[in-house]
């Protein structure tokens, strides 16, 4: 799955954007419309997630190394082909001279970024954090992943009982604070990552500490990705929300290691417009609490927790 990409031109000079890549274009898309939507020229930090970076300019980079014999490179596509290129870019444009950094942990990537944004927020409540998750496919790495099974047939589909899911892609970025406005769509309750086998124990665990019990969570966003080797334990995992309704938000956005930016925006417009994209009607209630599951190859879990204003 292809991002839908924004019209550039309202966001960005063309003269700029010849200049720039697909990925770094999404991103500073995604951060435009951030700051436009909460209403500020500037973040004081921006904190992103990563999991596969640049890949285009990587590509090009490595492609340039084979064809010129590894003599006479230019250094431009390595330098864009960092991880952290695409903050770097944002900051620049913003003029912003705060904290700037990337984190680059495979699925877990948009939730450690997360993580330090909430540990900037409880040392300084004053602050405006740009946060979010950017990840770009491209015709080779796909190429290249699929050939470890990782994706599915070109006939088969996300509710295809196969090994595999669908690649994905996408940029959401956010801008948190610990200032309620009226801009806000949502209160970001809590986060957890975890490494264990035993994940109703560790969903029982997330709930307690923040005063819920399972009846509270209206609606859990779980990140089964079509893939028959995983999705069967993942929702097993979630079998004590009985009273929940759940979203499998990766069959609008794919599988990429950032796709939890995906439900975390998805969450966010939940919570503020009692809406989800597969009828895009208000409910007949507003859900007060969301949670957000996600998983990377079953080996690596998030809890996200979202509560409505």
């Amino acid at each position: 799955m292809l991002a839908i990409e924004p019209d550039y031109k309202n966001l960005l000079p063309p003269i700029q954007l010849r200049r720039m890549s697909k990925v770094v274009k999404m991103g500073i898309a995604a951060a435009k419309n951030a700051l436009l939507d909460a209403e500020i020229s500037s973040p004081d930090i921006i904190i992103t997630g990563t999991g596969y970076g640049c890949l285009a300019d990587t590509e090009a980079f490595l492609q340039k190394m084979i064809s010129q014999n590894e003599s006479l490179l230019t250094p431009t596509s390595f330098i864009q082909s960092t991880h952290n290129t695409v903050s770097g870019q944002i900051a620049l444009l913003l003029t912003c001279h705060g904290h700037n950094f990337t984190y680059v942990q495979r699925g877990l990537s948009f939730e450690f970024a997360l993580q330090e944004s909430m540990l900037w927020l409880a040392e300084n409540e004053q602050l405006q954090v740009l946060t979010g998750g950017i990840d770009e496919m491209t015709n080779h790495t796909f190429d290249i992943i699929s050939r470890f099974g990782s994706y599915k047939n070109e006939n088969e589909t996300y509710d295809t009982d196969a090994k595999g899911s669908i690649a994905g892609e996408g940029a959401h970025l956010f801008v948190i604070s610990a200032q309620k406005t009226e801009r806000s769509y949502a209160e970001l309750v809590d986060l957890k990552i975890c490494h264990t086998e035993n994940i109703s124990s560790a969903l029982h665990e997330f709930l307690q500490q923040n005063s819920l019990s399972l009846e509270d969570i209206d609606y859990c966003l779980i990140g089964t990705n079509g893939d028959a080797r995983y999705d069967s334990i993942i929702r097993q995992n979630m079998n004590p929300l009985t009273h929940s309704t759940f979203i499998d938000f990766k069959k609008w956005s794919g599988e990429y290691p950032t796709a939890s930016s995906f439900a975390f925006a998805l969450a966010c417009n939940l919570c503020y417009t009692a809406s989800i994209p597969s009828d895009g009607k208000n409910k007949d209630h507003k859900p007060k609490n969301v949670l957000i599951y996600n998983h990377y190859k079953n080996q690596s879990h998030s809890f996200i927790l979202l509560r409505a204003l």
